[in-house]
This record gives structure tokens, sequence and C-alpha cells, in this order.
């Protein structure tokens, strides 16, 4: 109970807020819209860069705690993919987005969230690093799945150039490149610009969590329910439980990772899964449907997550 009040319930109840004050009518929705534009292209990747300039990088390249987290990652990809694919007989290309929707978790505004309130400094460090890494690897696998299998068909361009094209045009990314070379090279800001930072950088998780529940307003539960369910499950069971197994009792890692890495990979479908299928215009009401319901589910999931690692 105390962990329940202390650190999930205030993050969920500013979503809650974000979406009962836009379902109200209250803000419109091209309020929340213009705030989350603000969140992804400004305010998070002042965020991380601030935060991956500063932090401590030897903690976190730690290539046990990364494959805890990307193989249960890319585990849930081939699991969704095959199982729509082979037990739901969907088309391919719904096959992808679906598998896509359980590899993408909320990991920057829900993850760094959780973990920044639950744990401590170094904990948040791997997190950061998983972050770091995340939107590459799974724009990387879902595309180019997708797209190695629309190559007999006639293309615009090489697929590695629509790969590149999408991450490079994520602002979260350069944000975190931007970090990591002022990191590596030891670079710091002078005082004017680096107090602006801070004060945009500490809005970055409020007003992030408030414009994610406004835009879960607009959507209502609808799709195939079993498919829904399946990736529910392999997002806040199946992968923090495989991240477990391996950052625990295969790599027995450090304590405060191990406790970074399970929380992370314990988050829901995040609206860059809903972004995905609306490139490919496959499966979107699966994956907002989705989005929705795991957020939802999660308030449970991660307060078990976090008693059990405290």
């Amino acid at each position: 109970m105390h962990i329940l009040l202390e650190v999930t319930t205030p993050i969920f109840l500013i979503i809650g807020g974000g979406y009962l004050v836009t379902h109200l009518g209250y803000m419109k929705l091209s309020a929340a819209e213009g705030l989350m534009f603000f969140v992804q292209n400004i305010a998070l990747p002042i965020m991380l860069f601030n935060a991956i300039a500063n932090i401590n990088i030897s903690v976190g390249l730690n290539y046990k705690l990364l494959f805890s987290f990307y193989s249960g990652s890319l585990l849930c990809f081939v699991i969704a993919l095959a199982i729509t694919f082979l037990y739901f007989k969907r088309s391919w290309e719904d096959s992808v987005v679906i598998g896509f929707t359980a590899l993408f978790g909320n990991t920057v505004l829900l993850g760094l969230a959780i973990v920044g309130r639950a744990f401590d400094e170094v904990a948040l460090t791997g997190s950061y690093l998983i972050v770091a890494f995340h939107a590459p690897f799974c724009f990387l696998v879902g595309i180019t799945t997708m797209e190695l299998y629309k190559s007999g068909q006639n293309r615009d361009k090489p697929i590695l150039v629509s790969v590149l094209s999408v991450i490079w045009k994520n602002a979260i990314l350069m944000g975190m490149v931007l970090g990591f070379i002022f990191n590596i090279l030891e670079l710091s800001l002078p005082r004017v610009l680096a107090v602006p930072v801070e004060m945009i950088a500490s809005s970055a998780i409020p007003a992030a969590l408030f414009a994610l529940g406004g835009i879960l307003s607009q959507y209502k539960p609808s799709g195939d329910l079993k498919i829904i369910g399946m990736i529910c499950f392999l997002t806040l069971v199946f992968h923090p439980f495989i991240a477990w197994v391996l950052s625990s009792q295969v790599f027995n890692i450090q304590r405060s990772l191990i406790q970074s890495v399970v929380i992370t990979a314990a988050m829901p479908p995040g609206l860059n899964a809903f972004i995905f299928a609306s490139m490919y215009r496959r499966g979107t009401r699966i994956a907002a449907s989705s989005v929705l319901l795991g957020t939802i589910a999660a308030i449970i999931t991660s307060s078990v997550y976090l008693y059990l690692l405290s």
C-alpha cells in the first residue's frame, strides 16, 4: 500500500487528470496533442540530453543489462508476430504491426517516471541507457521486418534509407545522441544555458504524463480483444519475467540494475506503437486499444513488481 500510494498513484493520477479534463471537454484534444508535441519534440529531448550528458555511462553500458532487456523485447515481437500470423490468421502486415506493439514499451513516459520515483540513481542510470537504444532498436526491427516483406513490390527508396529516415527524424533520439557526445567529450553547458535546460527538463515527465492521458481519451477499446490481451500479457508479464530471469538468475547483475531492467521491461505499449501502425495503416485500432488498456493494467502490475523488487 505504501508503494502504491507513494510511487505509482501520483503518476497514474496525472495521466487520469489529463484523460478526465480532455474527456469532459475542459481541454480540447488539440491542446493535448499540442502539449504532447512540446513534450516529444522539445521537453523530453532536452531532459534526455541533460540526463545522459551528466550520467556515468560505464554503469549503463553493461551488455548484461542491455541483453536482459532487449532479448525479452525481441522475443515479445517474434511471439506476437507468429501467434497473430499463424493462429489468428491475420495478414503479414497486421502481424508485424501487432508484433511492434508488443515490442515498443512506454519506457520514457512511464518507465523513467516510475524508476525515478521508486529507486536510486544507479537504477535510473540503467533506465536512461536502456531508453537510449530503445527507439533505434525497435524501429530497426519493425521497419526492417515490414520492408523486407514488401521488398518484392516497387519501392521508391532502399530499406536502409526507410529505416534511417524514421530513426533520425526522431527528436528524442537526437537529444540522446547529443547527450552522449557531451558526455564522451566531457563538455558542459555554460550556466546561462544550463539553468533553462534544467527548468525545461524538470517539466518533461509531468507534462508527458498529462498529455498522454489527454490523448488516450480519444480511444475506446476496440478490435480483437484476444490479440489485445496477448499484447498486454507479453508486455506486462512475459517481458519483465524474462528480464528478471536473465538479469538476476543468469547474469546476477547489480541489484539496482535488476530493479531498473525489470520495471522498464514491465511498461505497457507506448504511443509509438500507434504511430507505427498509422505509418502502414494496419492494426491501428488494436494498437490504440493496447496502449489504453495496457496503461490501465500497468497501475496494478507495476505496483506488484515494485513490491516484489523492494
